[in-house]
């Protein structure tokens, strides 16, 4: 069995003042190359697992008492020299990409980070090319950040952490404010760095998408893990906080007696799964 990416164990987070702890005795393993996707309701402690990971939480937050492992390749966190030395494994996007914007001009912003980590300038233009590539931001290079649009600032902010080349990349609603074809876009850049060998764990509330992409699931809520498995196998159950509307759909007809087939999770997944119970190709459907 290959070493953990990630390796969580008795993980407890309390913020000064709080009435209960914001996660609660916390415990998973990533494999390396998965894309774990983290589910939960607001207050659940999704982003405050995703600052525990990075090393935010507790090296740059007072008001936050932690206890429990967090071990990275089987190296403590506790064992890194600082954040700089944990950002060299470990990328981290926020939830509002402004707070990560440092830089006047997309490029600038980019090559940034890799400037200051000492990056060959081959090197740089090779990652530069390939992150535009990836997210769909070449023709945003040469453009101010400030005049970005929030969907525009987010794959920007993404696509700089990848340069860095992490090997695990935590991302907290990276397509909040995309529109469907700029999220499509992301989540199959996720998928791509994935089948690379990068980890990746994903808050998203758009649940069709992890229904797809992601590898597995953890369900949480009010700082613990309530279900963790395949999608379909938290998506089926009663922890999930939401399930995709074609799922919902399907098992509405099931119980009227017109779904027989494996539930979908995907819209072309529903779509197949019709055409083989009425014999009926969706084209031909469409010229009657």
């Amino acid at each position: 069995m290959s070493t953990p990416a990630l390796a969580v164990s008795g993980l407890s987070v309390r913020y000064e003042g709080a009435e209960r702890r914001a996660l609660d005795e916390v415990a998973f393993e990533v494999a390396p190359g998965q894309i774990v996707g983290i589910l939960g309701p607001t207050g659940a402690g999704k982003s405050t697992l995703l600052q525990c990971l990075s090393g935010v939480i507790p090296r740059h937050e007072d008001g936050a008492a932690m206890r429990g492992d967090i071990a990275l390749f089987s190296r403590p966190l506790t064992d890194f020299a600082g954040l700089s030395d944990i950002t060299e494994t470990i990328g981290l996007v926020l939830q509002d990409p402004e707070v990560q914007l440092v830089n006047t001009v997309v490029r600038e912003e980019l090559v940034w980070g890799m400037e200051n980590r000492g990056v060959p300038v081959p090197e740089i233009e090779r990652r530069l090319s390939r992150a535009a590539e990836l997210f769909g931001i070449g023709d945003l290079l040469d453009r101010f950040t400030h005049a970005l649009s929030g969907g525009e600032k987010q794959r920007v902010v993404v696509a700089s952490v990848f340069c860095l080349s992490p090997r695990i990349m935590l991302l907290d609603e990276p397509t909040s404010e995309l529109d469907p074809a700029g999220t499509e876009g992301v989540m199959n850049a996720i998928r791509v760095l994935a089948d690379e060998g990068v980890t990746v764990l994903v808050v998203e509330h758009k649940v069709e998408e992890l229904a797809v992409y992601a590898d597995r699931l953890i369900a949480m809520r009010q700082g613990r893990i309530e279900a963790t498995g395949t999608p379909r196998e938290v998506l089926m159950g009663t922890a999930a906080p939401d399930r995709p509307q074609v799922l919902d759909i399907a098992l509405r007809l099931r119980e009227l007696g017109h779904w027989e087939s494996e539930l979908p999770l995907s819209v072309p997944a529903a779509v197949t799964a019709w055409e083989a119970m009425t014999n009926t190709p969706h084209s031909d459907r469409n010229r009657t």
